[in-house]
């Protein structure tokens, strides 16, 4: 085939593309010279880059993968990746010997879709392959597999914005979340490696930025979480009890710590406005109040589980938008559509009665059909026979979204 030399035969190659779009991995990644090309208005320019991209898909047309059909009853593997300006996933099916690819899909993000952050084009990604690989989704259980926290996002925290359509759309199916394997496929790391969005993020340091807020009105914390490989997670998190100040401040650390400590992360940088707080973490002020004193040993507590962690005081105009969460919380929902995590702390972190966490904890209390769906909430147990672990992993979702597990 020889390349196109004029805009309708650009347009043909796009559609045959499209229909072999199984078989290339990325192959909306690869085509944004070709779909940059139909978007000019002016004469028609046939450049390097396109020439390249063209080379590239006869290149891999001329040696197709072998694509594979699944077992009925068993578990499916899906790897996702993200770009700047484009989401890929891969559908397979592994055995012991090895993993055999069953499709690939892909996306060239438009519009609004480009401002996603990174965490959300992970979403936006299994959202696109469950429309497109539905009656693998409705047929067999997924298994996603990436090393960023989806699960914690998806399943354990009350979301806003377009990520709670995203959540009531993916309810349907029955997914697993789990880290990345070693890979055994060479095609499929050439198709991660085209993507640099799922880096190995657990060894890197996130950034931590936490602010509290306290009013008339209310009290609230702001909390930012950012990786080095450019994961965001934002929680506006509103106190159902009244706090002092100081209050505020610790309550937005202390579930700003569990929060990184529910991601996988192990090296933390604390930042926070609060002069009193960095100053008696770092021991330049003593806590003399004694409800100052549980809060200082209780965020001790949390952040001798991580290896590495510094926490650093910086100006409020450096924590603006923690700050502007935090009042978010402290006042009232806000009516905008950017994605963040909305909770409600009902109590005090360093109430008496915390020490009886959950029912469960209770001995020898007969929790009788609570039991199963607990053991999964809090402790990923499972049955061993299949169909009842799926039936508990789609019934524990009710209990994740109606609030029966409150994430701090």
């Amino acid at each position: 085939m020889k390349s196109p030399t004029c805009l309708k035969e650009v347009q043909q190659l796009n559609g045959r593309l499209s229909a072999l779009s199984r078989f290339l991995a990325g192959s909306a990644l690869r085509s944004l010279p070709l779909f940059s090309l139909l978007r000019k208005r002016c004469q028609f320019e046939w450049t390097s880059e396109c020439e390249e991209a063209f080379q590239e898909f006869k290149k891999f047309l001329s040696q197709p993968l072998i694509l594979t059909q699944p077992v009925d009853g068993e578990e499916l593997v899906l790897y996702l990746s993200v770009a700047d300006r484009a989401i890929a996933s891969a559908l397979i099916r592994e055995d012991e010997v090895g993993q055999y690819l069953m499709y690939f899909t892909s996306k060239v993000l438009q519009g609004p879709e480009l401002k996603y952050q990174k965490l959300e084009k992970f979403a936006y990604s299994l959202v696109v392959a469950s429309r497109r690989l539905r009656p693998y989704f409705q047929a067999h259980t997924i298994k996603v597999r990436t090393n960023q926290p989806m699960k914690q996002v998806l399943q354990k925290m009350d979301i806003a914005g377009r990520m709670v359509q995203w959540v009531i759309e993916l309810f349907e199916f029955d997914l697993k979340y789990e880290a990345r394997m070693a890979i055994k496929a060479q095609y499929l790391t050439d198709f991660l490696a085209e993507y640099a969005g799922d880096q190995e993020e657990k060894s890197t340091t996130w950034e931590l930025y936490v602010d509290g807020s306290s009013n008339k009105v209310g009290s609230g914390a702001g909390i930012i979480l950012v990786s080095e490989g450019g994961t965001q997670i934002e929680v506006s998190l509103k106190f159902e009890f009244p706090a002092s100040n100081n209050q505020a401040e610790y309550e937005a650390l202390i579930a700003g710590l569990k929060l990184a400590e529910e991601v996988g992360a192990t090296k933390v940088m604390i930042f926070s406005d609060s002069q009193v707080v960095t100053s008696q973490i770092n021991g330049e002020y003593q806590a003399k109040d004694p409800n100052m004193k549980k809060y200082l040993d209780k965020t001790l507590e949390h952040l001798r589980r991580f290896e590495e962690t510094e926490v650093k005081h910086i100006t409020q105009d450096l924590n603006s938008r923690a700050d502007a969460l935090s009042k978010l919380a402290s006042t009232k929902p806000g009516e905008n559509n950017r994605s963040l995590i909305q909770e409600t702390l009902p109590e005090l972190s360093v109430a008496k009665k915390e020490a009886i966490q959950n029912i469960f904890e209770v001995t020898g209390l007969d929790l009788g059909w609570m039991k199963p769906l607990i053991e999964y909430l809090k402790f990923d147990i499972l049955s061993k026979e299949e169909k009842e672990a799926k039936k508990i992993r789609r019934e524990a979702q009710n209990y994740i979204k109606g609030g029966y597990q409150q994430h701090y």
